[in-house]
């Protein structure tokens, strides 16, 4: 009896295991950038935020973009869902500041430039750098 009971609960912790599919916060440079272009692609504003610089200018960019992208057609949001992150080149000026060139599958001539910085112990998304150009 105790040993039928046994094995249910082992098969009960594996199952529960298996389907814990709890999304790992990415450490690297070019992983917060993936996943940061990754959030935005999906439609995933809150998820993506997490990953910015905070500051008002960063935020504000932030908030245009975002109602920019929402503002778009159902079938285009899909298509930008569907996509895969093309890294088109990484540069590194100092080693707490990254720039990661890339575009998507479903608009591969739209080259979009983000500054990734490390302004403490994790890497962040400076946006300022995409508009303006400067380090």
């Amino acid at each position: 009896m105790i040993k039928k009971y046994l094995i249910l609960f082992l098969l009960a912790a594996v199952a529960f295991a298996c389907n814990n599919k709890s999304k790992s916060k990415p450490v690297s440079d070019v992983d917060v950038a993936r996943a940061f272009v990754r959030d935005l692609l999906d439609n995933k504003f809150d998820e993506a935020e997490q990953y910015l610089l905070k500051d008002e200018t960063n935020s504000q960019i932030f908030d245009r973009f975002k109602k920019q992208y929402s503002e778009k057609d159902k079938a285009t949001l899909e298509k930008y869902k569907n996509a895969d992150i093309i890294v088109n080149e990484i540069s590194y000026i100092t080693d707490s500041v990254c720039i990661f060139n890339y575009s998507n599958s479903y608009s591969r001539s739209d080259k979009t430039i983000l500054k990734v910085v490390r302004p403490g112990n994790e890497w962040l998304i400076d946006l300022k750098y995409t508009f303006s150009g400067n380090l």
